[in-house]
């Protein structure tokens, strides 16, 4: 999926093709955190949650006819249905694009400031070469609704193009149901399936402040109400705090794995075998990287996240190492939350950690891509940048199974094909795509540094 960022922050214009795995570097200051932010505010349910709002209020610019349709329809007869493949087709570049448009709105309270402005921003995205995909996916997805004790149902089967609108009861439904609550039930089961289609049901945030709000009981993180009941996508209304909104998005991820208990967890896995391998893969992290495994404690009334680093000793998060500190919120998240589709979004992954472990996370990040999940990440790693480049050979060997060895954690599921890899160095008040067609990376931004020092 393309896009193009105008005016943002220092960024006067940006084209970027999201890839299931996406590299921002540059120095300082350039824009990338900024750019893969305003990605998480439009692409993920705090877009959705203010584009339903905008909608309800009348202020957005597209129109949707075939929805106004089976609203009246429902309104007259009691049922309707809707071609979902059909309207996405149609709609579903334009959806995206009218949340975009109305991203200047808002921008502010995401990011939490009063000083920045944002209403010169422009966002667009271009689907291409990924309709096909977001098709399949849409034709993919199920949705079974009902409102007020089946007054309203919707539903669609997984592998069929038709979303149903029906009744259970007798009489007209506009005599037992407002029509604000019909408008708001169709144009919810509509906007929020396309809107997931994109990245599953959400995005997880990983800003660089985790290392800090990681260390908190979590019985004692210090939240709003609207903090805490963010952890669905379907809320009724976007959130309000005082934090900047991937800060708060990360409080809640947190929260949010500390009261998952592993029987839900266990019912996911059979409703969906794939969720196994990420429990895998939170595994895989702790014992080659962290070497160490996590999890939580409950006393004097609070809970709190341990590290065992032996069978006889577990430390408060206080004053574990600073790679436990940077990596136990991602090993949380795997463990407990992720689903297949959805995109984590990582803030300098390599902070805090050796350089052998920068080049290891890559290796890890890259077994996530392979997983099934989409990986942003802004790095000023030159470890990080390097060898994902040499996962790009390795995945173009002949065997690559002869080669796993000379790698890091040794699997050839860390090797990736370079189709699914976009980097981009921001600077200059642009993203320049810096992979070449022989899967070089030209990443000058580290080596003037180094020929400097050398010199």
């Amino acid at each position: 999926m393309k896009v193009e960022i105008n005016n943002l922050g220092v960024i006067k214009q940006a084209e970027i093709d999201l890839k299931p795995l996406t590299v921002f570097i540059g120095k300082n200051g350039e824009g990338k955190t900024w750019a893969a932010y305003t990605l998480s505010a439009i692409l993920g349910s705090y877009g959705y949650l203010n584009y339903q709002k905008a909608y309800f209020d009348g202020k957005n610019q597209q129109t949707y006819p075939p929805l106004d349709g089976a609203i009246d329809q429902i309104i007259k007869e009691g049922n309707a249905q809707i071609n979902f493949i059909q309207f996405a087709k149609e709609y579903g570049e334009l959806y995206i694009n009218d949340v975009a448009r109305l991203a200047p709105n808002w921008m502010q309270s995401f990011m939490a400031t009063e000083r920045v402005s944002f209403e010169n921003l422009q966002v667009d995205f271009k689907l291409e070469e990924s309709k096909q995909g977001f098709w399949e996916r849409i034709k993919a997805a199920s949705i079974e609704r009902k409102l007020s004790s089946g007054i309203l149902n919707a539903l669609k089967e997984s592998g069929e193009e038709i979303l149903f609108f029906y009744t259970e009861t007798e009489g007209n439904v506009s005599e037992k149901l407002p029509l604000k609550a019909i408008q708001q039930f169709v144009i919810k089961e509509i906007f929020q399936t396309i809107h997931r289609t994109f990245y599953a049901n959400d995005l997880y945030i990983f800003p660089t402040e985790r290392t800090t709000f990681i260390t908190f009981p979590f019985g004692n993180i210090m939240m709003t109400k609207n903090d805490l009941e963010y952890s669905e996508i379907n809320e009724s209304e976007p959130r309000k705090t005082s934090h900047p909104e991937p800060v708060s998005h990360f409080l809640v991820t947190m929260v949010n794995a500390s009261r998952k208990s592993m029987s839900i967890r266990e019912e996911e896995i059979k409703e969906n075998p794939r969720v196994d391998k990420y429990v895998k893969l939170a595994n895989l992290l702790e014992d080659d990287i962290l070497q160490g495994k996590l999890g939580f404690e409950t006393s004097k009334l609070r809970k709190e996240l341990l590290f065992q680093p032996t069978v006889e000793t577990k430390l408060e998060m206080p004053i574990v190492s600073s790679m436990v500190k940077e990596l136990a919120p991602l090993v949380l998240c795997l463990r407990d939350l992720v689903k297949p589709n959805e995109w984590l979004i990582i803030d300098e992954p390599e902070m805090n950690l050796h350089p052998a472990a920068q080049v290891r996370i890559i290796e890890f990040l890259v077994m996530l891509v392979n997983a099934g999940l989409h990986v942003l990440i802004t790095t000023h790693s030159p470890y990080i940048v390097d060898h994902l480049a040499n996962l790009m050979q390795g995945a173009k060997h002949d065997d690559p199974e002869t080669i796993k060895e000379l790698f890091y954690l040794e699997k050839t599921e860390s090797f990736i094909a370079q189709e699914k890899v976009g980097v981009y160095l921001f600077e200059e008040g642009t993203a320049k795509n810096i992979l070449s067609d022989e899967g070089i990376i030209n990443w000058e931004t580290f080596g003037n540094v180094s020929n400097d020092l050398s010199g």
